[in-house]
C-alpha cells in the first residue's frame, strides 16, 4: 500500500462524512447541530468538504455519489483542487454538463468510481454504504478486478474486505 499518513486521513476522512453525524463549527449557520466539530473543521481545513451552497454543513443529509467523488479526489491529490478534465463524449451520459463531472472523469481513471449501469453513474443519487466503501478501497489501492469488487456479487466481496480492513467499525 501506499503512504500511511495518506491512507489512515482518506479513511477518517470519509468515515466522517459519511456517518454524517459531525458537523463544523462557527464555519456554518447550522452548526448548533454539530457533533464533532473537530472532526468537520479538520476536514474544512484539508480542503476536503465545503458545505452546502446556502452556508449550512447539512449533517443530516446524505452524501451523493458525485459529492464522494468529489471528496476522494481532493484527499487523493493532498487537499488541493486537481487537474480534472472533462471529455467530449462524457464516460456517463449523465454526467454530463453537472457540476462534479471532472471529479467524476478523473476518479474514473482511476478506476475509483464505477456506473450504475445503462452508461449512468447516477452523481446526485445518495451513495450506499457499500459503494463508498468500494471507492475507498479501490482508492486506498486495493483492484477491484483482483478482488472481485466487480461483477455480479460486488457488493459481497466489498463488504467481506471493508470488515476485514476496519471500516465499518463503529458504524
Amino acid at each position: 500500500m501506499r503512504n500511511l499518513k495518506k491512507v489512515l486521513a482518506l479513511v477518517l476522512a470519509m468515515a466522517m462524512s459519511l456517518s454524517l453525524a459531525v458537523t463544523a463549527g462557527a464555519a456554518f449557520n447550522d452548526q448548533d447541530k454539530i457533533v464533532n466539530t473537530e472532526a468537520v473543521d479538520m476536514c474544512v481545513a484539508l480542503n476536503i468538504i465545503n458545505g452546502r451552497t446556502d452556508g449550512s454543513f447539512d449533517p443530516a443529509g446524505n452524501v451523493t455519489r458525485a459529492e464522494m467523488a468529489k471528496m476522494i479526489c481532493i484527499v487523493l491529490n493532498g487537499g488541493k483542487e486537481p487537474a480534472t478534465a472533462t471529455k467530449a463524449v462524457p464516460t456517463y451520459a449523465d454526467i454530463d454538463g453537472h457540476w462534479a463531472e471532472g471529479y467524476i472523469e478523473y476518479c474514473s481513471t482511476k478506476g475509483v468510481v464505477a456506473g450504475v449501469g445503462g452508461g449512468n453513474f447516477n452523481p446526485n443519487g445518495s451513495v450506499t454504504g457499500s459503494q463508498a466503501a468500494k471507492m475507498l478501497l479501490v482508492a486506498l489501492g486495493y483492484n477491484a478486478d483482483v478482488e472481485k469488487m466487480v461483477g455480479a456479487n460486488w457488493e459481497l466481496y466489498t463488504n467481506v474486505l471493508a470488515n476485514q480492513d476496519g471500516l465499518y467499525e463503529e458504524l
